[in-house]
């Protein structure tokens, strides 16, 4: 799940690039609003990740039931993600959100699973710096993608035409 998991962060981080581009190419030259974007588009990452990586912590307020549990707060959290991810889906730009999540929780579920979770804060930082490090990387490789026959085909064109 790890895997899935750097796959999705780098495909956000070059999606969010070419949203980026398209920013860039709209507003005057010199404005700073699609570095306000991509700031953004980070910042959310950061939050979604500490409320995933944190369960126990940000709902111990809502039940000690739940905070009993490492199985049962993963639980809950997915449904509260999911639930919160269908009202969200219908507001632009966060689905890719809800996508990272599930992939998130799901990684996280796997790590629990396998009894190698580190401390709480640790594994905050840990997941932070890992899809950071993708998303940055998939950020930094956004134009290089257009130069691959198969990135164009799964783009929706014609991959004979690169």
């Amino acid at each position: 799940m790890l895997l899935v998991l750097a796959l999705i962060s780098f495909y956000l981080g070059a999606h969010w690039g070419f949203l980026q581009d398209d920013i860039r190419s709209s507003v005057h030259s010199s404005s700073y609003i699609d570095e306000a974007y991509w700031l953004l588009s980070l910042s959310q990452v950061v939050i979604v990740v500490s409320f995933c990586t944190l369960p126990e912590l940000v709902l111990r307020q809502i039940s000690l039931f739940m905070a009993a549990s490492k199985v049962i707060t993963l639980v809950v959290t997915l449904l509260l993600v999911v639930v919160g991810g269908m009202y969200l889906l219908y507001m632009p730009g966060f689905g890719d959100l809800l996508v990272l999540t599930a992939a998130l929780l799901l990684a996280r579920l796997d790590l629990v699973r396998l009894k190698i979770w580190p401390p709480a804060w640790l594994g905050l930082i840990g997941f932070n710096v890992f899809i950071l490090i993708f998303m940055h990387y998939g950020h930094a490789m956004h134009l290089e993608l257009l130069n691959w026959p198969w990135f164009h085909f799964l783009a929706g064109g014609s991959a004979s035409s690169v």
